[in-house]
């Protein structure tokens, strides 16, 4: 009995969108096989957010990551049941939540952001310095296009 044959359809492959999807999956795979520290993807963002902006209101990183806010509920509640952020009303406003990194969240955010750095040495190991840095601008170019304001002036 012949092996399955376990190829994706060319016209698939012809998509770029595809392609990068299926290096999503790759990404995933790698960065579980590297530690993950238990935090998903969504959880790193609002690490990094917090850490690079301090304390916000829920509100504020919800639009900010354009994470829905019932979602965002649900990302913080694991953030604060494993001590890496902390929520407090805000003083000024009672009505509104403020967010807040602890020192723990500040580690494990640092870990974390340097496990995605080795699963992007791992995923983009096939090319070269300069090709990841084409790769890089050319998918910054192609978001910039679609989302500018989402961008530090920088970027744009």
């Amino acid at each position: 009995m012949a092996a399955p044959d376990l190829t994706l359809p060319d016209s698939l492959l012809r998509l770029p969108s595809f392609v990068m999807f299926q290096l999503l999956r790759e990404t995933r795979r790698l960065t579980a096989q590297l530690g993950d520290e238990g935090l998903r993807l969504p959880h790193l963002t609002i690490l990094c957010c917090l850490a690079e902006a301090g304390p916000l209101a829920q509100k504020d990183i919800s639009a900010r990551l354009r994470i829905d806010p019932s979602d965002l509920v649900a990302l913080l509640d694991d953030l604060e049941r494993t001590g890496l952020a902390n929520r407090q009303r805000d003083a000024t406003d009672r009505r509104r939540h403020l967010v807040s990194l602890t020192e723990a969240g500040r580690e494990v955010g640092r870990r974390r952001l340097a496990t995605a750095r080795r699963m992007d040495d791992a995923l983009f190991e096939p090319l070269t310095a300069h090709e990841r840095e084409q790769l890089h601008h050319l998918l910054m170019r192609t978001y910039a296009h679609h989302d500018p304001d989402r961008l530090p002036a920088g970027y744009r």
